[in-house]
This record gives structure tokens, C-alpha cells and sequence, in this order.
């Protein structure tokens, strides 16, 4: 199967690449068991997330994932560049004395995640006169989507991966998040994909498949307004449903953005539910808080 992409996507900048690469690491953190079964295969036994700051510089990790307690320590590093003012292969001899310096009787396994093509040959070891320190690569443009696909935790990923067409691959992964019966999945699954795809492919073919109003029901909102057959059950039912919209399009914008200013989240108090869903939509294209800012300035006055 070759890769053909229907459209060359924009470059990315660093807001970008930095975004993907958090979005990643959230996902292997949510997601531990069915990463650690993709990068490291099976039979390892229970699998859980190890903080990902090193204490001697702090040098961060993307994601740490510890499998068989007393054994292994397990490092997944998501890369979007292999360009870095430290070059890769020394930080990932970096990562690898900080992690044995911490767990001195474990095995540490290594795998760098390069998620778009660079063009660039992509080292799998670091080298100089005395040292030689050598760790996986996986080029996410050349992985068969099918291994990813089975599994809600690795979906978003799975966009990324080599397709003879970039149209259809989107649509099997559109299909794989309808059957997410959890809507605040549905939900992070459809936003967390479109990121990841925007690495690749037309953000208009991206939009076009990945239609969140086709994958999730219709708005919490109304469905608890019909529900209620009196004014009070309506206001009621208003209320819990506004508060449920905007605890999930808080949670989105601080995983792309971090965590929002005092500023940003009392504007984010005063949206109305049909606002909220509007910025659902749009939140998936920030690079900073200050994109959102402009939204909220020029959305919010039109309540």
C-alpha cells in the first residue's frame, strides 16, 4: 500500500507540532494498556503511567508507561520534528540514564513516534567515539491503520497512518468513532482525530468526514428539555445540560492550550449553550489562548 494524500497539508507550525505532541501524550496516559500493547506487544501484565519529569534537570519525557512493575519501564516519545537544538538521539540517551538512575533493577524499552513524514533520514541510535545507545523508531506514515483501529485509545493516531486513500482511511475511522457509545468519548475521539489528521491531510476533507454532528446526538441540551414535561423539569434540565456542555469544552480547549486564565474561563461562564457548541466546533483549530480570546471577543457579544 502506498501513501497518497488527497492534499499536501500546510506545514505545521510550532504551536502545532507542540499541540500534537501533548494531545499524544494525553492519549498514551488515558490510554496506557492499549499503547503499551501497540508499541511493545502483549503479555506484559498491568500497566500504568510513571510521572514523566526527570528530577536531575527536570527533563521531560512525552509519556512514560511502566508495564510489569518490578521489571520494565516502558518510554513512548511523540515527535512531530526530528529538528531539536539537542539532537534526538542524545535525548533519548538523556531519557534513558535519567529513567535508570530512577529505576536502576528495571529494563528500560525505548520507541521514538515520528508522526508526520520530514523527508529526512530519522536516526534510531546515538553514537559518538565511547557511547552507543540505540531505541526503536516508528514512522506513523508507513504502520497498517488496521493494528490501531481495534482500539478507541489508539483512533486518533490511526489518521496518521499509511493509506492508499487518505479519504477512505478517514471515513474508517469516522465509522470506528461512531460505535464509541460513551457521547463525551465520541466527542474527545472526533476533536482529538481532526488534530492529528490536520498534520496530513485538507482541513476541508478533514471537516467533511470527521462530522461531529453525525457522531454524537443530538445537542444534551434539548434532548433534557424534551425529556421534561413541565417548566420546571425544563429549566431543570436546561441547567444540567448547559453545565455538561461547558465542562467538555473546557476540558478540550486545556488540552490543546493548558490551563485557561481566570480571564478566559469566567468569559467562558457567561457563553450561552449555543455558543458553547459553536466554540466545540471552532476550539479545534487554536494554537494559543489568544485565538481563543478573539473568538470569545467576537462571538461572545453577539449572545
Amino acid at each position: 500500500m502506498k501513501d497518497v494524500p488527497p492534499e499536501t497539508p500546510r506545514p505545521a507550525g510550532q504551536s502545532e507540532r507542540q499541540a500534537s505532541d501533548n494531545l499524544c501524550k494525553r492519549l498514551a496516559e488515558s490510554h496506557p494498556e492499549q499503547f503499551a500493547q501497540w508499541l511493545f506487544g502483549t503479555g506484559l501484565g498491568p500497566v500504568k503511567v510513571l510521572k514523566t519529569e526527570l528530577s536531575r534537570e527536570p527533563i521531560r519525557a512525552d509519556s512514560v508507561i511502566l508495564a510489569r512493575a518490578d521489571q520494565e519501564v516502558l518510554h513512548a516519545e511523540f515527535q512531530t520534528t526530528i529538528k531539536s537544538a539537542v539532537p534526538l538521539p542524545l535525548r533519548m540517551l538523556d531519557y534513558y540514564v535519567g529513567f535508570k538512575r530512577q529505576q536502576l533493577n528495571r529494563h528500560v524499552r525505548q520507541v521514538l513516534i515520528v508522526l508526520r513524514e520530514t523527508g529526512e533520514q530519522i536516526p534510531d541510535r546515538y553514537e559518538d567515539e565511547q557511547t552507543w545507545h540505540r531505541y526503536r523508531v516508528i514512522k506513523m506514515w508507513e504502520q497498517d491503520p488496521r493494528a490501531l483501529l481495534r482500539h478507541e485509545g489508539l483512533l486518533p493516531l490511526a489518521t496518521l497512518c499509511r493509506a492508499e486513500s487518505g479519504e477512505q482511511l478517514l471515513q474508517e475511522v469516522a465509522a470506528r468513532i461512531r460505535r464509541v457509545k460513551s457521547r463525551e468519548r465520541r466527542r474527545d475521539a472526533v476533536n482529538l482525530s481532526r488534530v492529528l489528521a490536520g498534520l496530513r491531510y485538507d482541513r476541508g476533507l478533514i471537516y467533511r468526514i470527521l462530522k461531529e454532528g453525525e457522531m454524537l446526538e443530538e445537542s444534551v441540551v434539548y434532548q433534557d428539555i424534551l425529556q421534561k414535561g413541565v417548566q420546571q423539569g425544563v429549566q431543570q434540565g436546561l441547567a444540567q445540560g448547559v453545565q455538561r456542555e461547558r465542562k467538555l469544552v473546557m476540558r478540550q480547549l486545556e488540552r490543546l492550550l493548558g490551563r485557561l486564565s481566570s480571564k478566559a474561563r469566567k468569559q467562558l461562564a457567561q457563553l450561552s449553550v449555543e455558543q458553547l457548541e459553536a466554540l466545540g466546533e471552532a476550539l479545534v483549530d487554536f494554537k494559543s489562548e489568544k485565538e481563543l480570546t478573539a473568538w470569545l471577543k467576537q462571538h461572545a457579544s453577539t449572545r
